[in-house]
C-alpha cells in the first residue's frame, strides 16, 4: 500500500504551515501561563495535527493497494437433456439418479474448483434439466457456448453426461479443439442393438414443380431381423402413393429405397413414410416419419456465364442443383450473346476479364439482376465501369487472402443460427488488393478480415438500385468454403443455403408495396419462428414509427397476436417455438397514407430425430475425451471423477494481482482520527478552562 497525490511532495509544507498557523494563532496568548505549559503543548499538537490532516486532504491524495485474487479452476458440467437419453434401457436410472449424482459431484468438487452446471440439447440453460424433452442434441453448441462464456477465464475441464448421439450443429471434435480443455464424459444410454425397424434418412428435394416427377431416396434400418420381410409405404393426403417390400439381409441392415412421386398439387405438401411393424419392436416411434415438399409453379432461370473453367463454377452449380427451384444454364459469353433466351438472373464469373471480354454491358439486359464473382482474372477497370455500386481502386494486380466476417446487422435474408459459427472457420478467399468504395445503398453480408485486422471493406454485398438489383462476391475459391462446410458438419447444407438465398433474393422481383414481410415458408420444429418487416414512406425511405401487429393462426383456427419490435432498419419479431403444423399469418401497419396488410403461410415440420436412433454413440465420447488425456466413466462410476481431476497437474489456480486506487478522504478510519483529535482538544480545553 502506498500514498499518491497529483501535487509535488513539497506541497506538504503548506499543510504543516496551515496547521502551525491555526494552532499557534489560537493558543499563542495562553502560552504566557507557565502552569499550563504541558497541557497547552498537547492542545497545540492536537490542533496542529487535525488542521494539517484536513489541509492534506484538499490535495486529493490516493491510496494505492495491490489486491491479490485467486481464481480457482472452473469445472463446467453439461447434462444432455434430450429425449434419447431417457429412451433407452437405463432411462430409469437416468431420470431418478442422474441429477442427484451431478449434485453430489458438484459438492465434492466445489472445495478445490469452481463448478458450473448446465443443460444442453435443443437449447442451452444453466442448472440441472427440468425434464429430458429436447428433440435435438447439439454437443458442439454446448462447447461453443462455454468458449464464449469463459473467454479469458480459468476454465480447467469440462464434464459432459450424454449418450453421444449428436444430431445438430457442427462436429464436436472441432469445437473442443477451440475450447482447448480436457473433456471427461459420463456415458449414458445403451450401445447394444435391439429389435427395431426405423426410418434413418429421407433424401428429397425441398422444392419441386407442378406435375413433375420428383425422385426420393429413403434409408431404412432393420436391426435383429435377419431374413424378415416387411413393407415400406408412403402416403399423401391419406392415400398410398408408393409401397415396396423390403427384406433384412443381416442383423443390422441398412436398406436404400428409391423411387419417384408425382407433384399434383401446388403449395406445401406433406408425405408420410411408414415401415409396417411386426409388433415385437423395442422402439416403434421411429417407424414413421414425415417430409414436406413445396410444389412451385415456375422455375427461376439462372445464366452462369464464364470464360475459363474453375472449381467455383461446379460449387455454385451443385449448390443450386440441390433444389428444383432453379434451372441453371452454364454459358460462354458468345453463347449468351448469340442466344435468344432470357434469364431471371445473370451470374458473371470473373467477367469482365483481363484476357477476354472487357465489356459485358451488352450481355446484360436492362433491369435484369446480376451477381458478379470477382477473382484474379477480373478486369477491375471494366468492372468499375459497370456502376454496380462497388468501386475497387487498385494500383497493383495482386490478390490478398481475405477471411469473412459476418455482418450482424444484415437483414435482407436470414441464415441458420449455425451459419455464423461455421463461416468463421471458412478458409480465406482470394480477393483483389485495393481500396473498396461503396455507396450508402449497400447491404453488406460479410466484411473482410485481412490477417488479424477486421476491416469495413465489403466481401459480399448487395445493391437494390433503380436500374437493377446487384450482388458482388469479391473473391474466388468459393469451392473451399463448400468443402470446409462438409468437413465441419459432414454436409454442404449451410453453403448451399447461402448460395440459394443469394440467388433467390436477387432473382425475385422487388415487392412494390411499401410494407414487406420476410419469413421462411418452412421451419424445422424446435427453431424459433422469426419475422422481418420493413416499411417505406412516400419518399422511399425506411421508417419504423408506426406499430406493426401480427396475428398468427394454427390449423385449428387458434389465434396468437404479436407486436413487432423496432430495429435500426425496420421491424423484427421472434414469435418463439411452435409445434409442427401449418400456420397462416396476417401483418398490419397503419400509416398516414393507408393501412397495409400482408398475408402468408408457413409450415413447421416435425423434428423427431432424437427417437430415430437410440443406439448410444460412446465411440464419439471416447474420441472427445482422448483429445486431452481425459477419460470416459459410466453413470455408476461417476464418483471416480473428483479423484481423476485432482490428479491433473494442469488444473491450477491463477493468482491475479490488481492495483486499486481509492481516495484517502473516503476512509472512515481517517475521519474518525480527525474527529477524535478535535473532540479531545475541545474536551481538554473545556475541562481546564482554557
Amino acid at each position: 500500500m502506498s500514498l499518491l497525490t497529483e501535487f509535488p511532495l513539497w506541497f506538504l509544507l503548506f499543510c504543516f504551515l496551515a496547521g502551525a498557523l491555526f494552532s499557534f494563532g489560537l493558543y499563542f496568548r495562553k502560552t504566557r501561563n507557565p502552569e499550563n505549559s504541558a497541557l497547552l503543548i498537547v492542545l497545540i499538537l492536537l490542533r496542529f495535527l487535525s488542521v494539517s490532516l484536513i489541509t492534506f486532504l484538499l490535495l486529493t491524495p490516493l491510496i494505492r493497494r495491490t489486491v491479490r485474487q485467486i481464481e480457482k479452476p472452473i469445472i463446467a458440467i453439461g447434462i444432455d437433456g434430450s429425449q434419447s437419453v431417457v429412451s433407452s434401457a437405463d432411462s430409469v436410472a437416468v431420470r431418478n439418479n442422474l441429477s442427484r449424482d451431478i449434485e453430489n459431484l458438484s459438492r465434492e468438487l466445489s472445495g478445490r474448483f469452481e463448478v458450473a452446471v448446465y443443460t444442453f440439447g435443443q437449447t442451452f440453460s444453466q442448472g440441472l434439466p427440468k425434464d429430458f424433452n429436447g428433440n435435438r442434441t447439439d454437443i458442439s453448441g454446448f462447447f461453443n457456448e462455454l468458449g464464449s462464456r469463459y473467454v479469458n477465464r480459468n476454465l480447467g475441464a469440462v464434464i459432459i453426461a450424454s449418450d453421444g448421439i449428436n444430431n445438430k450443429g457442427t462436429n464436436p471434435w472441432y469445437a473442443i479443439q477451440k475450447l482447448n480443455v480436457p473433456v471427461y464424459s459420463v456415458a449414458l444410454g445403451d450401445t447394444s442393438l435391439k429389435r427395431d425397424m426405423y426410418i434413418r434418412h429421407i433424401d428429397v428435394s425441398r422444392q419441386v414443380y407442378l406435375n413433375d416427377q420428383f425422385p426420393f431416396e429413403i434409408m431404412a434400418g432393420m436391426d435383429q431381423y435377419a431374413g424378415k420381410e416387411t413393407r415400406l409405404i408412403i402416403r399423401h393426403s391419406g392415400l398410398v402413393v408408393f409401397s415396396k417390400n423390403i427384406t433384412a439381409y443381416n442383423d443390422h441392415s441398412i436398406l436404400r429405397i428409391s423411387g419417384a412421386l408425382q407433384s399434383k398439387e401446388k403449395g406445401i405438401q406433406k408425405y408420410s413414410v411408414e415401415i409396417e411393424s411386426p409388433g415385437d419392436e423395442f422402439n416403434r416411434t421411429n417407424n414413421t416419419r414425415d417430409f414436406y415438399v413445396e410444389v412451385l409453379e415456375t422455375r427461376i432461370r439462372v445464366a452462369l456465364v464464364y470464360e475459363s473453367p474453375h472449381p467455383d463454377i461446379a460449387a455454385i452449380v451443385s449448390a443450386l442443383g440441390g433444389t428444383a427451384k432453379f434451372e441453371v444454364s452454364q454459358l460462354k459469353p458468345s453463347e449468351l450473346q448469340n442466344g435468344k433466351k432470357e434469364y431471371d438472373l445473370y451470374i458473371f464469373y470473373q467477367l469482365p476479364s483481363v484476357a477476354g471480354m472487357t465489356d459485358i454491358s451488352r450481355l446484360l439486359p436492362d433491369g435484369k439482376p446480376a451477381l458478379f464473382v470477382l477473382g484474379s482474372q477480373t478486369d477491375l477497370s471494366g468492372f468499375n465501369r459497370l456502376k454496380t455500386g462497388l468501386v475497387i481502386n487498385s494500383q497493383r494486380k495482386t490478390m490478398t487472402d481475405i477471411q469473412p466476417i459476418l455482418n450482424p446487422d444484415f437483414s435482407l435474408f436470414r441464415f441458420d443460427r449455425e451459419f455464423s459459427a461455421v463461416i468463421s472457420e471458412f478458409p480465406p478467399l482470394q480477393c483483389p488488393s485495393g481500396v473498396f468504395e461503396t455507396g450508402i445503398m449497400a447491404d453488406v453480408l460479410c466484411f473482410q478480415k485481412i490477417g488479424n485486422v477486421n476491416t469495413k471493406y465489403p466481401l459480399l454485398l448487395f445493391f437494390d438500385l433503380p436500374a437493377r438489383k446487384t450482388g458482388v462476391i469479391a473473391g474466388e475459391n468459393l469451392w473451399r468454403w463448400r468443402i470446409s462446410d462438409y468437413i465441419q458438419k459432414s454436409d454442404f447444407r449451410l453453403f448451399d443455403e447461402m448460395i440459394t438465398s443469394i440467388v433467390q433474393y436477387l432473382s425475385v422481383k422487388t415487392d412494390p408495396s411499401p410494407f414487406r414481410i420476410t419469413v421462411k415458408s418452412r421451419i424445422d420444429e424446435g427453431d424459433p419462428l422469426e419475422f422481418d418487416a420493413v416499411l417505406f414512406n412516400p419518399g422511399h425511405e425506411l421508417v419504423n414509427d408506426p406499430d406493426v401487429m401480427l396475428e398468427l393462426k394454427n390449423e385449428a383456427g387458434k389465434s396468437y397476436p404479436y407486436s413487432f419490435t423496432r430495429t435500426e432498419k425496420g421491424y423484427y419479431l421472434n414469435a418463439g417455438y411452435f409445434p409442427a403444423g401449418n400456420y397462416t399469418y396476417e401483418a398490419t401497419v397503419k400509416t398516414a397514407q393507408a393501412v397495409y396488410k400482408k398475408q402468408g403461410h408457413m409450415s413447421i415440420t416435425p423434428m423427431d430425430i432424437e427417437l430415430m436412433n437410440l443406439v448410444a454413440d460412446h465411440a464419439l465420447l471416447n474420441k472427445l475425451s482422448s483429445r486431452y488425456n481425459a477419460k470416459v466413466v459410466s453413470q455408476k462410476n461417476i464418483t471416480e471423477l473428483p479423484e481423476l481431476l485432482k490428479k491433473r497437474v494442469d488444473l491450477k489456480s491463477i493468482i491475479h494481482l490488481q492495483r486499486k486506487y481509492t481516495e484517502l478522504a473516503g476512509e472512515w478510519w481517517l475521519f474518525l482520527i480527525i474527529l477524535i483529535m478535535l473532540f479531545a482538544e475541545w474536551a481538554i480545553s473545556k475541562r481546564n478552562g482554557l
